[in-house]
């Protein structure tokens, strides 16, 4: 077995993908155009770098190149929902996705950094950011459609 099939070995990715679907479908449910763009970050980011660790039998021992390549992908993408939208979950979501790329440099100039900081480090940031978008689609409160009043 390669060690990129070793990602599925724990209950841990299951775990997160079952985060991820709930809160990216209740931000589709509830949202507005900003948490569907949201949810397409997170999920496109999160396959992404699935797919690059098992095609690259990523071991979480060192440096990352394409899963940091991925997660510089979906920061710029975040930052342009931050500033092209109204809402303020975006900013958070940004902040914390923000930490877990420091996390990748940090390993990047410090290699001698252990290498379950590293994994755990970036997998931890991912649970906030998901909240972020969940708790944003929930404060968003939809227009009222205007009542109509039976006059032609």
């Amino acid at each position: 077995m390669a060690d990129g099939d070793m990602i599925f070995e724990t209950a841990t990715p299951y775990i997160y993908y079952a985060c991820l679907f709930l809160a990216c479908a209740y931000a589709v449910r509830r949202g507005s155009k900003y948490e569907y763009i949201g949810a397409a970050i997170m999920i496109i980011g999160s396959v992404a770098s699935t797919i690059a660790s098992i095609y690259f039998e990523t071991t979480w021992t060192g440096f990352e190149t394409a899963t940091f390549y991925i997660d510089m992908m979906a920061l710029l993408a975040l930052i342009y929902l931050t500033v092209s939208s109204d809402r303020f979950w975006p900013m958070w979501a940004t902040a914390f996705h923000l930490i877990a790329v420091s996390i990748h440099v940090a390993t990047a100039v410090a290699p001698n950094i252990a290498s379950w900081a590293l994994a755990t480090g970036v997998a931890f940031w991912a649970y906030p950011m998901l909240f972020a978008l969940a708790f944003g689609a929930h404060e968003y409160v939809r227009p009222v459609a205007p009542a109509k009043t039976g006059r032609c």
